[in-house]
């Protein structure tokens, strides 16, 4: 992910320096006042490290002085979640935190269609379902904090977006693997219609599917170019939040971190739970 966000971010002509490892992490941070010296440049720093080191480094980011945009997970613990956010509210700090898929063009595309279909009919059950191919990256954490993050942000998303649904009444389920065969990034809905009928929505977030969204109704679709451009877009989101007044930041700051908070709410939960997603 750090080389990812490095092209894009190079790609919209920001000056990037990299740093790789434990050693030249810290060093930066001790001696990052060197790379911050222009009073007209904005400055930030990326963390995409192996989230069981999310914490360290935003703390110490933080401690620094710096704005950051960190990859999910936030941290691998409520308690330590809500510190940093806490910290960083403290000390007038921008914290954003990388859950890509939720700044996602299919998936933007796809919420009105899911707010309708909520107005209409009663919703029933929520389904996620995540298979990833397997790879050695993340393998510090569980799944839960690996690929279920992702899922935990989209479903408070669309809390977010349909807050007159009964979400007491409905079942969600999350089902992740991430030594599978073959990929699927699903999101299924089903609702209570009128006369025995069946409404759903469904969201398919696999990047080189060009069909993204099914209703009971019709079919959408997106480009493959622009269903996969989702971190472009979140880093366009961070950067236009850098760059707000001190006094609008922060409120606009916590509707990605209520986001973020719950990803990790949930992954503590489910990393303890009997009942955790395979």
């Amino acid at each position: 992910m750090g080389k990812i966000h490095l092209q894009h971010l190079e790609s919209q002509g920001i000056e990037v320096h990299s740093f790789d490892g434990i050693e030249d992490c810290h060093a930066f941070l001790r001696e990052c006042k060197n790379y911050t010296q222009d009073p007209e440049a904005s400055y930030f720093t990326l963390i995409a490290t192996p989230a069981s080191t999310h914490y360290e480094y935003v703390k110490s980011a933080l401690e620094h002085g710096l704005d950051i945009f960190v990859e999910k997970p936030l941290a691998t613990s409520l308690a330590d979640a809500e510190e940093l956010i806490q910290f960083a509210k403290d000390h007038q700090r921008l914290l954003f935190v990388g859950h890509c898929e939720c700044y996602s063009n299919a998936f933007e595309k796809s919420k009105p269609f899911f707010l309708d279909i909520c107005k209409r009919y009663p919703l029933e059950s929520l389904s996620f379902v995540r298979y990833n191919s397997p790879t050695e990256r993340c393998r510090d954490v569980s799944s839960v904090w690996d690929i279920g993050v992702h899922d935990y942000a989209l479903f408070y998303e669309l809390k977010r977006i349909a807050p007159l649904t009964d979400w007491r009444r409905v079942q969600v389920t999350f089902d992740e693997d991430r030594d599978s065969a073959y990929p699927i990034r699903m999101i299924y809905a089903t609702f209570h219609g009128k006369d025995r009928s069946r409404p759903f929505w469904r969201l398919d977030l696999n990047p080189n599917h060009p069909i993204t969204l099914k209703t009971h109704k019709s079919s959408i679709y997106v480009p493959e170019e622009a269903s996969t451009d989702a971190v472009s877009n979140e880093q366009r989101e961070f950067l236009r939040l850098l760059n707000l007044p001190q006094n609008l930041r922060e409120k606009e700051m916590m509707q990605n971190l209520e986001t973020a908070l719950f990803a990790v709410q949930t992954a503590e939960l489910y990393s303890t739970s009997p009942n955790s997603p395979k």
